[in-house]
């Protein structure tokens, strides 16, 4: 048997101004890739700015306080051009923020795809498998959602915060799903600050994943310095793989399936029988 491809996908939430947009972003690739990739991004961030966050850069904030539009500019190119030259491939999954708060209104913990975090989380994770490739076409699906795959793993890398234990959940559950043909891909998830002894440096490229993510399915306004030109040019070089946002129509959809599906638990019949 080959050995299996191993791939990490590097993963953060975001929310754009309004709170329109609940969001996930990142980007997966092969780990060889990522060990390339890692110096060449550590390389263009400034020595006095301990860890790249997308959002001070484009807007002069924070460590990037006194660091001109030109200058920013300036890097924000530069690490772009090192994820164009590199195969990774940009994912993010949205969700539509005032219906999703209208169904699951308590902060940390729903019925209804648990948070605000958790419900896109689910999301991204299924596209960072897809996006690994060699996805079954559908006379194969079912085949593979009955015994599983053997040809790639992908690890998940996340920043540590106060939706760790959904994340760690969601992560547990889709792992375990057959109804998922890709539960065999996720591998490890993993946990981490972008700076520090213990740091992951490489979260900082899920960070810029994220926001272009908000601000893409958002359709959020352009800033002083234009969000769209290094979407654009990421695209440009294939390496955006899928932008998928579940809209209010979508959610309600869910909402009621979700209820239904509970309801039959309730009354002890089987939610799948009729399939």
């Amino acid at each position: 048997m080959a050995d299996l491809e191993l791939f990490q996908s590097y993963l953060d939430e975001s929310e754009n101004a309004t709170g329109a947009v609940y969001a996930v972003g990142g980007f997966v690739g092969k780990a060889v890739v990522w060990d390339k990739l890692k110096p060449e991004w550590l390389k263009c961030i400034p020595p006095q700015v301990t860890a790249f966050h997308a959002t001070d850069c484009f807007t002069g904030n924070n460590e990037f306080e006194g660091i001109d539009i030109p200058d920013r500019i300036a890097i924000l190119d530069k690490l772009t051009d090192v994820i164009a030259a590199n195969e990774v491939q940009l994912v993010g999954y949205g969700i539509d923020a005032k219906t999703y708060v209208s169904l699951a209104p308590n902060k940390r913990q729903n019925e209804f795809l648990a948070n605000k975090y958790a419900a896109p989380f689910g999301g991204a994770v299924e596209l960072a498998c897809k996006a690994m490739g060699n996805v079954p076409g559908p006379d194969e699906v079912w085949k593979v959602q009955e015994e599983g795959e053997t040809w790639g793993r992908c690890d998940f890398l996340i920043e540590s915060n106060e939706y760790r234990p959904s994340a760690e959940r969601t992560i547990a559950s889709m792992r375990n799903a057959k109804d998922l043909w890709f539960r065999s891909r996720i591998g490890k998830d993993l946990y981490g600050e972008k700076t520090g002894p213990k740091g992951v440096p490489l979260l900082q490229v899920a960070d810029l994943g994220a926001f272009l993510t908000t601000k893409y399915i958002g359709k959020a306004p352009e800033g002083k310095i234009s969000w769209k030109v290094y979407y654009e040019k990421l695209r440009s070089a294939k390496r955006v793989y899928a932008m998928v946002v579940a809209d209010e129509y979508s959610l309600k959809r869910l909402h009621e399936m979700f209820r239904e599906i509970q309801k039959e638990a309730a009354e002890g019949r089987d939610p799948w029988e009729a399939i």
